[in-house]
């Protein structure tokens, strides 16, 4: 049974809190800017793919990096290093303006180092601070209050990137991780245990002889080469539409869709209800992805983006609570989830690697027509990565 299952913590609320922030920048870096390169580049798959490339590059390899000190119990600082890049980051971009586009590896590269910056302590942090038993209504609720946000501020982002420029938009971005560095203090602090030093070998090792972590590990890859789905919804919504007001306005209207997804998952479902959730949100997709392959147009663009934001973040969600669980179960020990979180990235750098290279590669040899079938590549990648990872369940749960 979950106790006090409809209602946040204090530790559980802060953690929301950070989440929405992110949210905002990453709706601003993940998609806005995304929109800006293609519209500021002579080939905007290959710059779209570039910018995703070294961006992912930088938070595996900022992952590494710090694992050390997030395992000495230096999450905080590690965790503060988030917001020092996002405010330098959003400098960068009001002082460029409209040469941003020139700069897109320096730019993925520092997008890159502050969702490392976030992601290793915060995972960490999650898994000390919210048990297994309240983990799935955590991820939805969490989700829900998170998605609230997207209402207003595609609507709002998106009408200021029309009728002024990406460089006053980096400015309210900045101010606001400005605001966010003072909630820092909000976060609880985090036990001080004297660890061994971070050891990947040892627990390649340890991976290779336990079949979950197998399992789960092979579903991270095949989830991160699905990852370059979202971009990939941006560059056709952004085709069809041509303004950034329209990418906001019909990005609200498929958050309010996420909202009322996450917020039923948090609510009525529990870890045994995953397997039927992965089978409902992949017959969605299909659909979709079927009406997409058949026919480029507004309304089979729009019908995907809906299985998108219902069916994606939904199965995201399952297989984001089975990361957290398993980081708590019996196949990672405590002086070893540190290593966990940073192998489980580079088997994601991994697949979001070659998902890259392969839009790059359509990009570079103009192969707009393959495009549809790589939409659909990606999305069976995706499903039957779920449904290795809702197969583990049972097994983490024990």
């Amino acid at each position: 049974m979950r106790e006090n299952c409809h209602r946040l913590t204090k530790n559980e609320w802060v953690l929301t809190g950070f989440s929405v922030f992110h949210t905002v920048s990453n709706l601003f870096l993940g998609t806005f800017v995304v929109s800006f390169l293609i519209h500021n580049s002579i080939n905007e798959l290959v710059s779209v793919s570039a910018y995703r490339f070294f961006e992912i590059l930088a938070i595996c390899l900022t992952f590494i990096m710090t694992a050390n000190w997030c395992k000495n119990g230096n999450m905080r600082v590690i965790f503060g290093m988030n917001i020092v890049t996002r405010i330098a980051l959003m400098g960068l971009i009001a002082v460029l303006g409209s040469d941003a586009a020139s700069w897109l590896v320096v730019l993925g590269i520092m997008y890159g180092a502050f969702e490392g910056f976030y992601n290793l302590p915060i995972h960490l942090i999650t898994t000390e601070k919210v048990c297994s038993e309240r983990m799935v209504f955590f991820v939805g609720t969490k989700e829900a209050i998170r998605n609230i946000f997207k209402i207003l501020l595609p609507i709002v982002l998106g009408t200021m990137l029309t009728l002024t420029s990406l460089q006053d938009v980096a400015w309210v971005i900045m101010i606001m991780a400005i605001i966010e560095f003072f909630m820092l203090f909000l976060l609880p602090p985090c036990k001080c245990e004297k660890r061994s030093p971070v050891n990947l070998v040892a627990f390649y090792n340890h991976l290779k002889q336990t079949p979950v972590l197998r399992r789960i590990f092979l579903s991270e890859t095949l989830r991160g080469f699905a990852w370059i789905l979202e971009t990939v919804v941006v560059l056709y919504i952004v085709n069809v539409f041509h303004t950034d007001m329209n990418l906001g306005i019909w990005s609200t209207v498929f958050a309010f869709c996420t909202i009322v997804a996450s917020w039923a998952f948090g609510r009525f479902c529990s870890n045994r209800d995953f397997k039927w959730i992965i089978i409902s949100c992949s017959v969605l997709f299909a659909l979709s992805t079927a009406a997409l392959i058949i026919g480029v147009n507004r309304f089979s663009i729009l019908l995907y983006a809906f299985a998108y934001a219902v069916g994606i973040v939904t199965t995201n969600q399952v297989c984001g609570t089975n990361i957290l669980n398993l980081g708590q179960s019996k196949f990672v020990s405590k002086d070893n989830r540190t290593e966990y979180f940073v192998m489980r990235d580079i088997v994601l750098f991994m697949g979001r690697w070659a998902g890259c290279l392969c839009l790059m590669y359509i990009g570079t040899f103009n192969l707009y027509g393959v495009l549809q079938y790589f939409i659909a590549i990606l999305f069976c990648s995706h499903i039957v990565a779920c449904i290795i990872s809702a197969n583990q369940t049972k097994k983490i749960a024990h």
